[in-house]
């Protein structure tokens, strides 16, 4: 009789215990150039079920339920919690851009904004515990990207019905450009035409722009992804290293394997992990970029590379350049 009624006091009082459970919600922000980014970091299930809304120069970010707790680790803004949404005023923006990554869950906010005009915060608006207002953080550094459509004018690739390659990987790496210039990238391609250029050419454009990441476009005769990495075949004698007119990867691999496992979670993320494979490349123009540097090879044309294909596959490459931007400026 006594364990019944023990029994009976722990399943009364189980409720009472997960009520007062609060899920952990990570905020951090910091400040772009041209951008405020707000990431909001929890369990995979709570942020893929969390709604963004904006109205007015507020951000409204809804979740699941109010069971859950702002943890402030970097940079400030202006926030308010009522039940199970936040409310972000980072003062004047012209544009908002949302998307979410997992492992682990987060919720990435990129605000852009327009002047500011030193308006006071509404009253009711809480700061977060850090401080008061917007304090600018420290900036993320600004990358040089430089995208790489293969092929051009009369190499075009491999070619499949009205697809050829080197009109599609042009396609996509326009695509690409558009997004990471509203990000914290500077970026350009080593052809914006239907134009051929040999290997040398597309190095000496690379190196000649001070690419931190260089990114080719290519696509294969396989079904899945396959993501190329350079391999060093030569080793040079330390004294002659710094008389080299070209040094290649010696210097770069380590920011070029955090590269690939950025990408390679991007795409896994996104098309799964039986569609992305990750190969060495020797002997190949990446070995002579002066940048993180990769070669994407994209699916064959029995893929079919419908408009919101080319568009998911940019948003993918894109999330890639994310991760491996935060992972810098954490």
């Amino acid at each position: 009789m006594k364990k019944i009624v023990l029994l009976s006091v722990v399943l009364f009082l189980l409720p009472a215990v997960s009520k007062g459970e609060k899920n952990p919600i990570k905020l951090r922000t910091s400040f772009n150039p041209g951008y405020l980014r707000i990431v909001l970091e929890g369990a995979d299930e709570i942020i893929a079920k969390t709604i963004v809304n904006q109205k007015g120069q507020n951000i409204v970010v809804t979740f699941p339920g109010p069971d859950f707790q702002i943890q402030t680790e970097k940079g400030t803004v202006v926030y308010k919690k009522i039940n199970n949404s936040v409310t972000f005023s980072p003062g004047d923006f012209r544009g908002l851009k949302v998307f979410s990554l997992q492992n682990p869950g987060r919720l990435v906010l990129d605000v852009f904004q327009g002047e500011k005009k030193g308006e006071k915060n509404k009253d009711g608006l809480n700061n977060s515990p850090a401080g008061a207002g917007l304090k600018p953080a420290p900036a993320a550094k600004t990358k040089t990207l430089v995208i790489d459509p293969g092929h051009g004018g009369f190499e075009r690739g491999i070619v499949r019905g009205d697809n050829a390659e080197k009109s599609v990987v042009l396609d996509i790496a326009g695509r690409l450009r558009a997004l990471a210039e509203k990000g914290a990238f500077e970026s350009s391609l080593t052809r914006n035409g239907d134009l051929f250029m040999t290997r040398s050419e597309r190095i000496k454009y690379a190196n000649g722009s001070a690419a931190d990441i260089f990114i080719s476009l290519h696509v294969g005769n396989h079904k899945d992804i396959v993501i190329y990495i350079p391999v060093i075949t030569e080793t040079v004698p330390d004294a002659a290293r710094p008389y080299l007119y070209n040094k290649g990867q010696d210097e770069y691999l380590k920011k070029t394997v955090d590269l690939l496992n950025a990408e390679k979670d991007a795409l896994t993320e996104e098309f799964g992990s039986d569609m992305v494979t990750v190969r060495p490349l020797p002997y190949s123009i990446l070995s002579h970029v002066e940048a993180a540097a990769l070669m994407i090879e994209l699916p064959s044309f029995d893929t079919y590379y419908s408009e919101d294909f080319k568009t998911k596959t940019a948003s993918a490459l894109y999330k890639g350049l994310y991760l491996y931007e935060e992972s810098y400026t954490k």
